[in-house]
């Protein structure tokens, strides 16, 4: 009979990596709104050191699969050959790991959503500003289609 014990703990594992990092997401998500950019960059900062951990855990779970003989399965092929009691101690991980990576993309999309329209929205303004410093040259200036002073001004 197989263990199945360090299986379930890289799973437990990877379920409290996704809790930690769900509320990091949302502070992130709640920066954005508030168009707060030194928060959005910390939150970042703190993402990155949760992706380092994802995939170190990734590995573990890798590594655990490969021990089981079970290198290439899903969670559910897993299920549907383990006994019926590693089973019932199995089934409610994958649910609540399935239900916590899937909170997480869902917050993580709608900050990407909102810091894309920040994006958008500045990028307007900046683009307004550099038409309006076009349109409000000194008089007797005259400007190319670039925008800048001719360089072959004829008004020397």
């Amino acid at each position: 009979m197989r263990d199945f014990s360090g299986f379930i703990a890289v799973i437990q594992e990877l379920i409290a990596l996704f809790e930690s990092l769900i509320p990091v997401e949302q502070e992130k998500l709640d920066a954005a709104i508030k168009n707060r950019v030194s928060f959005v960059e910390e939150c970042m900062h703190k993402e990155q050191a949760f992706i380092l951990q994802l995939k170190g855990l990734e590995q573990k779970r890798e590594a655990q699969q490969k021990l089981l003989g079970m290198e290439d399965y899903t969670f559910r092929q897993i299920l549907e050959e383990v006994p019926a009691e590693t089973a019932s101690v199995l089934t409610p991980l994958f649910a609540r790991l399935s239900d916590q990576i899937r909170l997480f993309q869902s917050i993580n999309a709608s900050a990407k959503d909102i810091m894309e329209v920040n994006l958008h929205v500045i990028n307007s303004a900046l683009a307004k500003k550099a038409m309006e410093k076009e349109t409000h040259a000194a008089p007797g200036t005259k400007k190319d289609n670039r925008g800048g002073n001719h360089f072959t001004s004829r008004s020397v």
